[in-house]
């Protein structure tokens, strides 16, 4: 949805949506009863003391949804709203989440980059960035939500824009960047505004002659069926997940699969598979900013045979020695990070999967420092259990 310039002219008026774009916010916050808040550098930082009135909110929505919007959601026809708005005069494009709360009306917008990133300048592993580059196969981008996976994705498919004359789908929800087509023909498909789901995108797809698909994420079995399908076909297809880790990536992956499924999409898994990269952004030294931590998977064929052979617990392993390969933990990508002087070494071990993998790395004078804050957390963690279990037990007999 292109806003009105009347529209754009009264959101870019308000001095909380100007201050906030101009501190390089990521996410807006709107909430009745709350004062305007902005996520910078994934921390919220509120804009004004005074909390927004229900008229406030309405008024925002009102600006920045057609009359269809607002009549499906006022309706009931939808009790949540997703949808991109772009703002010409800014050259932006804003993801918007409208939905109602205990307060009630409330709306999340993500500020979408107005230009697209290199590989360097997002800090990822240029071995990874290599994937973008093969002719067929499964590449996964996963991470938490807001850790960047998009934005990767997007800066592999840019580099397959500059490089090759290849022909591009991306199916997403909703769109983020829209690209301008330069070496390659990319064709950009929104759900729901041009296909219901994932999997119905991916079935057309198939018959439309694509070398690379981009699948935003992979939600349900249906898409994962599709996806891998895709992937076998011969093309290249890049999708997103929320895991932690490339072990828990194929459990997660695989798991969508039926029983009877599973054994079978487990050998196409191991067959199609480039490469997994988790990533995660962890902030840096002085509140600076956010730096990327990323594990990355290459489908080498030590790494198939234990997918195949369903020992994915040694993956970690295959991993931390593999560095010729291109592969990484992700507790040797934050030691790494504390070591070039980016991040603290707390950061670092706070943000690690394997605390004792995280440990083992470090000199002993830093495996004291840590393991007295850890101790001191894990022994808070179980006074608290203890504290819980006795007010449980009293509950029980007053019953």
């Amino acid at each position: 949805m292109i806003l009105e310039p009347a529209a754009e002219k009264a959101l870019m008026e308000w001095t909380f949506f100007r201050h906030a774009m101009e501190e390089g916010a990521s996410d807006l916050h709107i909430v009745t009863g709350h004062p305007p808040m902005a996520q910078i550098h994934g921390q919220v930082e509120k804009f004004g003391a005074e909390p927004l009135s229900a008229d406030d909110v309405l008024n925002v929505f009102q600006l920045i949804a057609d009359r269809t919007l607002r009549g499906d959601f006022f309706a009931g026809h939808t009790q949540d709203l997703d949808y991109t708005i772009e703002l010409p005069g800014q050259r932006r494009r804003l993801r918007v989440n409208v939905f109602q709360q205990y307060t009630g009306l409330s709306m999340a917008l993500r500020l979408l980059s107005n230009r697209l990133k290199t590989f360097e300048e997002l800090g990822l592993p240029k071995t990874f960035e290599k994937l973008a580059f093969e002719k067929s196969g499964l590449v996964l981008v996963t991470g938490g939500t807001g850790s960047g996976k998009s934005t990767t994705l997007v800066s592999m498919l840019e580099r397959i824009n500059e490089k090759q004359k290849r022909h591009v789908i991306t199916i997403e929800d909703p769109i983020e960047v829209v690209f301008e087509s330069k070496k390659a023909l990319i064709e950009q498909r929104e759900i729901p505004t041009h296909v219901p789901d994932f999997s119905v995108a991916l079935r057309s797809a198939m018959r439309e002659a694509p070398h690379v698909i981009l699948v935003g994420e992979i939600r349900d079995s249906d898409t994962a069926v599709m996806t891998l399908r895709a992937a076998q076909v011969g093309a290249l297809v890049m999708a997103t997940l929320h895991t932690r880790s490339a072990g828990e990536t194929i459990t997660r992956f695989l798991s969508m699969f039926a029983d009877g499924w599973r054994t079978g999409a487990r050998g196409q898994l191991a067959d199609t598979l480039r490469g997994i990269m988790c990533q995660n952004l962890v902030p840096m030294k002085n509140g600076r900013g956010r730096v990327v931590a990323a594990e990355v998977l290459m489908g080498t064929t030590a790494a198939k045979h234990l997918i195949r052979d369903d020992r994915g617990h040694l993956l970690h392993s295959v991993m931390e020695i593999a560095s010729t390969d291109g592969m990484i933990t992700m507790e040797q990508s934050l030691y790494k990070l504390f070591q070039d002087g980016q991040i603290e070494l707390q950061t670092a071990f706070d943000n690690c999967n394997d605390k004792q993998a995280f440990l083992a790395q470090v000199t002993p004078e830093q495996q004291k420092s840590l393991l007295i804050e850890w101790e001191t957390e894990l022994e808070l963690k179980n006074l608290e259990r203890v504290k819980e279990a006795k007010v449980r037990q009293a509950q029980v007999r007053q019953l």
